[in-house]
Order: structure tokens, then C-alpha cells, then sequence
């Protein structure tokens, strides 16, 4: 493990903001392209069950109509995605950004408790996805994400001296809460990425999961040798297993950062995967708006951008945390040794 960590330190991983650069141009790309396809009618009505029972957002409907609405949301995507690049200068812009991109998705994780259909009966119902589910869970990371980028453009503000009214007043609201404390957007976004594949994993022993990823297996560069080699079925279990794996790795990297960095190297390859599948995906860009306007299952594979990025964050953070660690120990003998304390022998 201490090569490993070495050799992950030695890599770039650590370059300093390598990690928080990546989750806001992650960002960025979502909103640009998800703000894009709003503005035309196919996407209006894929967005009517999502609205429709979206406790904070039903009321676009009577005030705007279907098309409205689409169009509303659309700018208020843009405009979130031009302050999430602004923010790459601007800590203000960042700020407003976050905060909007905070407004955003708690907006739509609301919604799973209100989706119809979204748990298969056949399957016993929850906590087995289906219809609009699995999109909407990713949206859990993608809260958690939008909370990182608002309090690491907070306390830098802070740091750097170039605060204002609205950033200062945050920082006290912030700090007041306990929200400041690095440890926990940290176990924020490591507890997001536990849930997704906890409940990605568990869909995925079941017979309608692997009818749902047969195009997304099939038109993978990296997993397509799954079907030759355990067939629909087992290919999908394959993917059950894998995703408990990474379950169980990261929910133990809250205690043993050995664990997390396995697990954050696991869901790195695992949202690689995925990422690549979207050039190949049959029917992902939509016939008469074209590219970019995403369409069929891309805008599902287009949210791994931001769960890539944060696999990364995590992967930098355990190492980071590991090599803190091994330093200690190595200083802890030579620590006792100028006390007069004896040494602990290895056992």
C-alpha cells in the first residue's frame, strides 16, 4: 500500500487544486449541456414527469406552461453555468453559482420521493430503481458536489481577503452550522458516492437492470466482452458485484484510508468506463435538434463527468490523508526516542 500511495503521489494526483478545478469544469459541462437541451420541445416533454411531481418546482407549469417552463429552466441552467466559470476567477460568480447549483438539486432530490413507478414491483419495489429513478439518484452526488464548490469558494474568499457582504455573511451562517470544517464536505461527497453505488448495485442483480444496460454494455469500447463471457445476465450481476465492491470499499475509507484509496481507484475506472460509452451510445443525440442536444440515455451517462471528479477528489484526499499517516508513524519512534521513551517493538 505505501507504493501505491507513493507511486499515486508521485502521479500528478496531488497537484495542488488538480481536484477542485476538475469538479467545476464537471459542473460546468452539465449545466451547458443539460441548459442546451431545455431549449427545444423533445426535451420539454421528457421533463413533464420530473416536473410535474417536483414538490418545489410544480408551479412552473401553471405559470409558464410545458414549454415555459423547459425554456425557464434553461436559462437558469445557463446562467449557473456562467457563473461556475466565472468562478474559475471569480469567488463571487462562484459563489452565486454554487448556490444556484445548491437551489438546482435540491430541487430535483426532492422529487424521489414524489416519482411515480420509480421502484420495481417485480424486484420488491425499494429500494430497486427504475423509469425516471436512477437518473434522479445521481443527483444526490450532484448536491453534494454543488455544497464542495460553495464552501471552497467561501473559504477562499476568506483566505485571500476578497470578501464581501454576501460571502461574508455566508461564512458566518456557514460557520455557525459547522459547515466550514474541510472534514465535512469531505464525508459528504464520499457518503453521496456510497449511496449511488449501494443502490446502483443492488438494481443490478435483478432481470429488468439487465434488460435496461443491454444497449450501454453493448456499445462499450471497455465491458462489450462482458455478454461473450457470462452472457445478459451475468454480465449485469458482474456489475452488481463490482459496484457492492466499491460500496463497501468507500463506506470503509471513512475509517481506514488503505480501504479508500482501493475504492476511489475502483469507482475511478468505473465512471471511466461509463464516460466512454457516450461517443458509441445508439440514439444519444437527439435527430432534429443534433449534437449537443443530448437525447435516449447520454443524458444519464453524462452526469459520470461529475461522479469521475469526484472519485478523483476522493482519491486525492485518502492519499493525501495516508501519507500524513505514514508520516507520523514514521516520526512517532524518533518522537519517543528524544523523550527517553523507549520505542514500541513491532509485534
Amino acid at each position: 500500500m505505501n507504493l501505491l500511495t507513493t507511486a499515486l503521489s508521485k502521479s500528478g494526483l496531488l497537484k495542488m487544486d488538480l481536484d477542485y478545478h476538475l469538479i467545476r469544469a464537471s459542473m460546468v459541462i452539465v449545466f451547458l449541456l443539460f441548459g442546451y437541451q431545455k431549449w427545444f420541445e423533445y426535451e420539454a416533454q421528457v421533463l413533464i414527469p420530473y416536473i410535474s411531481n417536483g414538490p418545489l418546482i410544480s408551479w412552473m407549469y401553471p405559470v409558464f406552461g410545458i414549454r415555459g417552463a423547459s425554456w425557464f429552466l434553461g436559462v437558469m441552467e445557463w446562467s449557473i453555468c456562467l457563473l461556475l466559470f466565472l468562478g474559475f476567477w471569480s469567488r463571487t460568480a462562484g459563489v452565486l453559482g454554487a448556490l444556484g447549483s445548491c437551489g438546482t438539486f435540491v430541487a430535483t432530490v426532492t422529487i424521489i420521493p414524489f416519482m411515480p413507478n420509480a421502484w420495481d414491483e417485480v424486484a420488491g419495489g425499494f429500494p430497486a430503481m427504475t423509469g425516471n429513478m436512477p437518473f434522479l439518484m445521481k443527483d444526490v452526488v450532484l448536491l453534494a458536489v454543488s455544497f464542495y464548490l460553495l464552501r471552497q469558494d467561501v473559504v477562499r474568499a476568506m483566505r485571500s481577503g476578497t470578501t464581501n457582504h454576501l460571502i461574508g455573511g455566508l461564512a458566518k451562517i456557514m460557520a455557525g452550522l459547522g459547515l466550514l470544517s474541510e472534514e465535512v464536505e469531505y464525508r459528504m461527497l464520499r457518503a453521496s458516492m456510497v449511496i449511488i453505488f449501494a443502490f446502483f448495485g443492488y438494481t443490478k442483480w435483478h432481470q429488468y437492470a439487465a434488460e435496461t444496460l443491454v444497449p450501454f454494455i453493448s456499445s462499450s469500447p471497455f465491458i462489450s466482452w462482458l455478454y461473450p463471457a457470462f452472457g445478459v445476465r451475468g454480465a449485469t450481476r458482474f456489475l452488481g458485484l463490482s459496484d457492492w465492491t466499491m460500496f463497501a470499499l468507500l463506506y470503509a475509507g471513512f475509517w481506514d484510508k488503505r480501504f479508500g484509496i482501493i475504492g476511489a481507484l475502483g469507482s475511478t475506472g468505473t465512471f471511466l468506463t461509463t464516460i466512454t460509452i457516450i461517443p458509441f451510445i445508439p440514439g444519444g443525440w437527439d435527430p432534429a435538434a443534433g449534437f449537443p442536444a443530448m437525447a435516449g440515455p447520454v443524458p444519464f451517462l453524462m452526469k459520470d463527468i461529475v461522479l469521475l471528479a469526484v472519485s478523483i477528489y476522493l482519491l486525492k484526499q485518502d492519499v493525501v490523508r495516508m501519507s500524513v499517516f505514514n508520516r507520523k508513524a514514521e516520526m512517532a519512534p524518533e518522537m519517543l526516542s528524544a523523550t527517553g521513551v523507549p520505542a514500541p517493538r513491532p509485534a
